[in-house]
């Protein structure tokens, strides 16, 4: 019977130890941001350097890196959800287009930012080869692919025969669209480095801290940890991603669904050089309902797919989701469905994490209803490594005021909030 290794992040090495709990302590802060992955670093990020004198804290329930910013596939995509262009009709292409050339304008500022924290994180150019799996799936790609264009992500279509140049799996493809934007990360290694960079700015970082209220009287916030220690702050982020699902009165803001990978134990040479991920290491299929793959080091990671509760289901967002193992026997088997030459084959890994899903497919940056001092940052829709890590210039306007936005990223804002 074949044994599920389940770790927290695939992509972590060793054990990884909170660090700087806050306990039962007591602080007053200017700002406080609740969560340290991507977002909540980034909100962090943004505010230091608009008002460096401001005293900021981040608290985290566990460790950087213990949500989804550590457990993703470590794709770095164009910013813009590309299911919005077959999922939601009648948005403003003008926004649309002027969002996507915001977010790929930003790639720059994204990569400088790695540059200049020396951050080593496997960062390179790995477009993504989106295929379809019969005759529907492709009529459907091919009609994404113009609305793309339209929009303006950079995009490529092939057709079947030349995906299977490119691509000689041993199952039926129809045709395919190379995203070719999209670039790739160790996601660990890169919200780790980003959250040692924020620290060199003067920035503490809780871990091991985890928020059970927040209390908002209108002039400023009581945030009570689970280890009754408080923090008051004149204004809080709420970065908290999928997990945003246990703070009442913030779950219905958020649809969360739990992904599953499986990654097998480093493959022989011929063994790996089968599997046809040469031109394109990263493969997923086109639909609501997805499964992925990555080639990654001679092993084969492997992901996603309709869970077996259904689609509408929502993760339970806790451990028991996390290490389901049939879910875990579901991913394994397709796998081997498609890469017969793996039939039996050893895991190294298997891990899992929610995603938090909005009703339009993209993030809610704005003040909270009733609370007008705690402003979310929140639901990325599994897309938060890149836009996450850019949203904190949308937040700076919201905790600091119109004086300090900037244009381009509160116009993006407010088309993607619908204010």
């Amino acid at each position: 019977m074949i044994n599920f290794p389940y770790k927290v992040s695939f992509w972590a090495t060793g054990n990884v130890e909170p660090t700087n709990p806050l306990g039962d302590s007591d602080i007053s802060v200017d700002i406080l941001v609740i969560g340290a992955g991507f977002a909540g670093i980034s909100s962090a990020y943004y505010l230091k350097k608009a008002a460096p004198d401001l005293n900021i804290a981040v608290v985290e329930a566990e460790f950087v890196g213990f949500g989804p910013s550590g457990r993703n596939f470590g794709g770095v995509t164009t910013g813009m959800r590309e299911l919005r262009t077959s999922f939601i009709t009648g948005f403003d292409l003008e926004e649309e287009r002027f969002a996507a050339r915001y977010f790929l304008r930003s790639r720059d500022e994204f990569e400088k930012r790695i540059a200049d924290g020396a951050i080593e994180c496997e960062y390179r150019d790995e477009p993504i080869l989106m295929h379809a799996l019969d005759a529907d799936a492709w009529q459907t790609l091919q009609h994404e692919s113009e609305l793309l264009h339209q929009r303006g992500t950079p995009n490529k279509l092939l057709s079947g025969d030349e995906v299977r140049t490119a691509l000689p799996v041993p199952y039926e493809i129809h045709g395919g669209m190379v995203l070719t934007a999209w670039r790739s990360v160790q996601p660990f290694k890169l919200v780790r480095g980003f959250a040692e960079q924020l620290r060199g700015m003067g920035v503490a970082i809780h871990e091991a801290t985890k928020v059970s209220d927040i209390h908002d009287d209108g002039s400023r916030v009581s945030v009570t940890t689970t280890d009754r220690g408080t923090i008051k702050a004149s204004k809080v982020v709420l970065a908290t991603n999928a997990y945003t699902y246990h703070m009442k009165p913030f779950n219905e803001l958020l649809f969360p669904r739990q992904s599953y990978v499986v990654a097998t134990v480093p493959l022989q040479d011929d063994v790996f050089q089968s599997l046809g991920l040469k031109e394109f290491t990263y493969i997923e299929d086109v639909g609501m309902t997805f499964y992925y793959a990555r080639a990654y080091k001679n092993r084969l990671l492997f992901g996603g797919g309709m869970p077996t509760k259904g689609l509408f289901s929502p993760s339970t967002v806790d451990r028991a989701a996390d290490t389901d193992p049939i879910e875990y026997e579901r991913v394994y088997e397709e796998m081997q469905r498609r890469f017969p030459q793996l039939k039996g084959v050893s895991l190294e890994a298997v891990w899992s994490g929610p995603i938090d899903i909005t009703e339009n497919f993209a993030p809610i940056i704005r003040p909270m209803a009733g609370m007008p001092n705690v402003i979310a940052n929140i639901g990325f829709n599994g897309e938060g490594l890149f836009a996450g890590s850019l949203s904190g210039k949308m937040v700076v306007g919201q905790v600091l005021g119109s004086g300090h936005s900037d244009p381009d990223a509160e116009r993006v804002r407010r088309y993607l909030n619908g204010n």
